[in-house]
Order: structure tokens, then sequence, then C-alpha cells
């Protein structure tokens, strides 16, 4: 059995190893059309090749996320505002929206002030859990993106009108390559690695993570950031512009017992294939 540290590095390995022959075939492949007109056919083996790829390259990426989680990597923090992060992550999914006729909200409180975070890390919380709300939703749904203050924290809620998470797999889907038997039966694709990656990136922000559902009614999901973070467990608090931190306190980990501890594939909304129809705007109030 290989320890933590060597399970990481060797994740990493594989990862990397991976990257140059996905390259290599994609180089092939656009080679092969500039060869010359393809016949209908054709480009539809391609395509899926190409879409091929694109799997590959975004299960090659997660593995990369959860090596750098298990070899406790450090945060790289400086200021940052919510508000254009969630812009942004609405902006990235706002096709996939506009085309199932899914209206994406944001609402943010008027005292928010820039925090302490990792916004690489953190925007990859906010795509996960953007892409479940839009990609899980129902046709003609509706995404809500709230950010308000918290005492010493800022409360980030998406919450999506999909058919919701089942019971019995709330409590399991911030684990590792979880996928709920409604994604595996419909055929939603992905790794099950997006919410713990999620989790792990929120936690080392010494935040938590959480969910509520109701099967029928949607799917809320909850997280927090502390407004200062802390340099070490002392009462010693950010003073500069850049700075460097480990895992979270474990004390801040702690998900009640019947929310739980995906990418996209945990959720058990009752999504529908997307039907051919007129694409309609995304919404975003108070960006």
């Amino acid at each position: 059995m290989l320890s933590s540290d060597s399970m990481a590095e060797w994740l990493n390995i594989v990862a990397h190893d991976l990257k140059t022959p996905i390259g290599s075939v994609r180089s092939c492949i656009d080679l092969v059309e500039q060869l010359g007109e393809l016949n209908e056919k054709q480009q539809q083996f391609l395509g899926r090749a190409l879409s091929g790829l694109d799997r590959m390259e975004h299960l090659v990426s997660r593995l990369l996320d959860i090596s750098w989680i298990d070899a406790n990597m450090q945060l790289d923090l400086a200021p940052c505002e919510l508000p254009r992060l969630i812009q942004e992550t609405v902006d990235y999914h706002s096709d996939v929206a506009r085309t199932r006729q899914i209206t994406v909200q944001s609402h943010f409180a008027d005292d928010l002030e820039p925090i302490l975070a990792d916004s690489r890390r953190l925007s990859q919380v906010l795509d996960n859990l953007v892409s479940n709300a839009v990609k899980y939703n129902r046709d003609g749904g509706i995404v809500e993106i709230d950010v308000t203050n918290e005492q010493d924290s800022v409360l980030v809620k998406v919450h999506d009108t999909g058919m919701g998470v089942a019971v019995e797999d709330q409590a399991r889907v911030f684990e590792r390559f979880f996928r709920s038997r409604a994604g595996v039966r419909k055929k939603i694709e992905g790794s099950g690695l997006g919410l713990a990656i999620a989790q792990a990136i929120v936690q080392k922000h010494r935040g938590r993570i959480w969910l509520e559902s109701e099967p029928g009614n949607g799917t809320t999901f909850f997280f927090t950031l502390p407004l200062k973070m802390a340099l070490n467990e002392g009462n010693d608090t950010v003073s500069e512009t850049r700075y460097h931190v480990g895992e979270g306190n474990e004390s801040h980990a702690h998900i009640p017992a019947h929310l739980g501890t995906e990418e996209n594939d945990a959720v058990n909304d009752d999504i529908q294939e997307a039907p051919e129809i007129a694409p309609a705007d995304v919404s975003s109030d108070e960006m």
C-alpha cells in the first residue's frame, strides 16, 4: 500500500505523463483537418475523437488537483473580489445556460469587501458549483448565486431548480469518485472528483462546504470563507499582500451527518436532453 505522499507523487507523475500523448493526438487531428475537405462521416469521427480528448484532459486536470491536495501544497493567497470571480464563472457557462434557457442570477451584499484567497483555486470551487447548478438543472430553470457576510466569514450560496439530490446520496456527494446511480443511468459524464476537490480547497481556506436538498425541489450548495485568514493556530492575522498557508483547520470541516461531507456527477437532478430552442439571456444582477 502506497503512503499518501507516494500516492500523490504517483498521481502527479501519471497525470503529467498523460499530457504528452494527449497533445500529440490532438496535433495529429489538427493536421488531418488541414489535409483537405472532410466528408460528413469523417467530420463526425473527428468530432468524437476531440470530445474524447477533452474528457481525458479534464480527468488529467482533476488528477493533478488531487495530487496537489494530497501533497498538502500551499495556497497562494492574495486579495480578491468574489463578485468578479463569480461573474467570470457565470460568463464561462453562459452558452450552455442559454441553450437550455436557464436563467443565472447573482446577488451580492452591499458591504462585501475583498477577501484573502487563492483566486485560482477558489475559481475551481465556483466553476464546479455553477457547472453543477446548470448541468443538472431542468430546462428553463433558474440558478441563483447569493453572497453575504456572516459575522467573521463570507457565505456563498448556489441554488438550482433541478430535481434535487437523492436522500441516500447526500451523505456521499463529497466522496472521491462517487457518482450517483441517477447520474450514471442518465449517462452524465464526469470523473466524480469535482466536489471532493471543491471541499478540499474550501477546507484549505479554513472554511466549510455543505448542501441542502429535497428531491423535487432543487439543491443549494453553501460554502463559507473566513474574512481574516490566520497565519497559524495563534492569534496572528494576515496583514501583508501575499501569503502561503497549508491545510485548513479540521474543525472547520465538520458537516452535519445528514448533509454529507463531484464533479458534477453526484448531483441527482433529473435533466433532459437539450432541445433545439432559441437562446435565452443569462442575467446577472448587480454584477
